[in-house]
């Protein structure tokens, strides 16, 4: 009896949290639409402002990033139990209590995560799109790393089918703005790198966006922030930093 009341306290405070997550995110889609419709600037300029901003979230993320880290750490002890033979009992046995404990705290973390995310977000006014833009724009060169990462057996280490979407979908409101701009004939290497880059990704020929690092007028307005928006990259979350709600799904309240 014990069990099954602990086991349903655990159950409905998940499902409180996921509804709250949920519904905080639902802000975000009403205030600044879906990510996908986000329209970069034309020449693909972040201000400083807007990257003062996107700094502000990814520090207060950081605290989650390292729990979720602890979690793909323990998770992939399991594996190692498999593999070494060497491992003696004791260790096994701690290495697996670690392992499943790890595993039973992925959801709640990752609720935790996406929280501190969403409310960093309404904080700073910026939507998901906005921050899926500047997130892969800022860190490409650092996602085609993951494969060489502690964490390149995880899922978790590498974009979605989601966000590669979704990205592609931006670059092409872009290249569309830019398009219609009076400075067409001067950004024409901009628009062919532009095309290049969504051809790229729709193959699915490279990893990552940008795994070079941005082009124009976006990589100058990095450039002053390149070493501290470097120490706020979290390896191995890549997945679990752009998570977001499906469309067509909300809480009523």
């Amino acid at each position: 009896m014990a069990l099954f009341f602990v086991t349903a306290s655990g159950l409905y405070f998940l499902t409180a949290g996921i509804r709250d997550a949920k519904r905080l995110e639902q802000t975000l889609i009403d205030r600044y639409d879906w990510a996908n419709n986000y329209i970069p600037s034309p020449d693909g300029a972040i201000p400083p402002q807007r990257v003062e901003k996107f700094i502000r979230v990814r520090q207060a993320v950081q605290t989650q990033c390292l729990d979720y880290q602890a979690v793909l750490t323990g998770v992939a002890n399991l594996d190692k139990i498999e593999s070494n033979q060497d491992t003696t009992a004791s260790e096994a046995t701690s290495m697996g209590m670690e392992g499943f404990n790890s595993a039973f705290s992925a959801g709640p973390k990752m609720i935790r995560f996406s929280n501190t995310r969403n409310q960093a977000l309404v904080n700073e006014e910026m939507g998901m799109g906005e921050y899926l833009y500047i997130y892969l724009t800022v860190y490409g060169r650092q996602l085609a790393s993951e494969p060489d990462s502690p964490y390149s057996g995880m899922e978790e280490a590498y974009l979605s089918p989601r966000a590669r979407e979704e990205f592609i979908q931006i670059l092409n409101n872009q290249l569309a703005a830019l398009e219609a701009s009076d400075r067409q004939t001067s950004q024409t290497k901009l628009a062919d790198g532009l095309r290049k880059e969504i051809e790229t990704l729709e193959s699915g020929s490279q990893s990552s966006p940008w795994p070079d690092g941005p082009i124009g007028a976006a990589r100058e307005s990095l450039a002053p922030y390149q070493q501290e928006l470097a120490e706020l990259y979290c390896p191995g979350v890549v997945k679990i930093e752009l998570l977001q709600k499906n469309r067509g799904f909300r809480f009523g309240g």
